[in-house]
């Protein structure tokens, strides 16, 4: 790459009051190699509490903007994933507010995809280990993508059966280029953040390059306060109702994209995966979740026997799986029989 000529990359920051995190992240930004970057945080929040942490790093490759109304978390993500350039870049990544990267991860993600000439990337994430609610934590053992993938370029139905035993995707992992066919953003199909991840690998219609060299760190989801369970209140009630429905909820839709996945790699797709050795540590992978991926074939109608599990529970899981797609239909289910997604 001639780097007297380097394009631009953009970096999409969604975010929403979590300065002390997004300091660190876009703190993280301006220490990289490649410094040919524009960066949009796109603030949720409607104090516009971002406003200050940005005007305070005082680097002009960082734009600020305000939601003119709340988009809640899925919807601030989504927008940012959005295909077309927004200021003229070549490259596109979203850092989430309450991630950040490693000096060289921009360089080796447009590296990456140069020297393997594709126009999607998925780049490998340590994982943060939480020490305090909202403030930085450490780097963990583990890593987001290296027990789904092995290492190497990939067509997308070569991934899909990664969504029979995970999510499948990560949003701070894919890297692209803005002339890439893949659109990833989801919309309003799910108010679920998993789902929501998993439904961008089925957007995925480019051949991709997973790298497992880990190049930024993932930080999870921060455990709730369980300050409303201390008495019986009309809200703890409507709390205990509420999260009971987005469990089902969740379990349904993540139903749907199994389906979707199986539809489009076929049943022996799905039963050449689990005999292959696609992942790293397939004995491990194997004795740990075949039930798991036995268990979303049968949900998604295919009725087959890859463990010991019972004639009983099988013939459950598949009355579960029918009623879910075809009985208590569902705006992503039916986005998905009309291959809108």
């Amino acid at each position: 790459m001639d780097v007297s000529v380097r394009p631009i990359c953009e970096v999409r920051v969604p975010t929403f009051r979590r300065p002390t995190l997004l300091r660190r992240a876009l703190l993280s930004l301006i220490e990289q190699t490649y410094s040919d970057w524009r960066c949009i945080v796109f603030d949720d929040c409607p104090e516009k509490s971002a406003r200050s942490v940005v005007e305070a790093i005082q680097d002009d490759r960082i734009s600020y903007s305000s939601n003119v109304k709340r988009l809640g978390a899925l919807g601030n993500i989504d927008q940012s994933f959005a295909k077309k350039p927004l200021s003229g870049g070549r490259y596109a990544f979203v850092l989430e507010d309450d991630n950040y990267l490693l000096p060289e991860h921009i360089e080796k993600a447009i590296r990456t995809l140069e020297d393997h000439g594709t126009r999607v990337a998925f780049c490998n994430q340590h994982c943060e280990v939480i020490v305090r609610a909202g403030q930085p934590g450490r780097i963990g053992h583990f890593q987001t993508l290296n027990w789904m993938y092995q290492c190497g370029a990939a067509d997308p139905g070569d991934l899909l059966p990664a969504l029979l035993f995970s999510h499948g995707f990560s949003n701070g992992a894919v890297f692209w280029r803005t002339d890439c066919q893949s659109d990833f953003r989801i919309g309003d199909l799910t108010s679920c953040a998993g789902i929501q991840e998993s439904l961008r690998l089925l957007r995925l219609k480019d051949a991709a390059y997973v790298s497992l060299e880990p190049t930024s760190v993932w930080r999870p989801k921060e455990p709730e306060s369980k300050l409303w369970r201390d008495r019986l209140s009309v809200r703890k009630i409507y709390r205990i109702f509420a999260d009971k429905f987005s469990r089902w909820r969740t379990a349904r839709e993540r139903i749907d994209c199994q389906a979707a996945a199986l539809r489009r790699i076929g049943l022996p797709g799905a039963l050449s995966f689990v005999s292959s050795n696609k992942i790293p540590d397939f004995a491990e992978f194997k004795s740990t979740r075949l039930s798991t991926i036995e268990r979303s074939i049968l949900l998604s109608g295919y009725n087959v026997r890859l463990t010991s599990r019972g004639r009983s529970d099988r013939a459950v899981l598949l009355l579960v799986g029918y009623i879910a797609r075809n009985v208590i239909r569902s705006k992503l289910g039916r986005a998905i029989s009309r291959h809108s997604i």
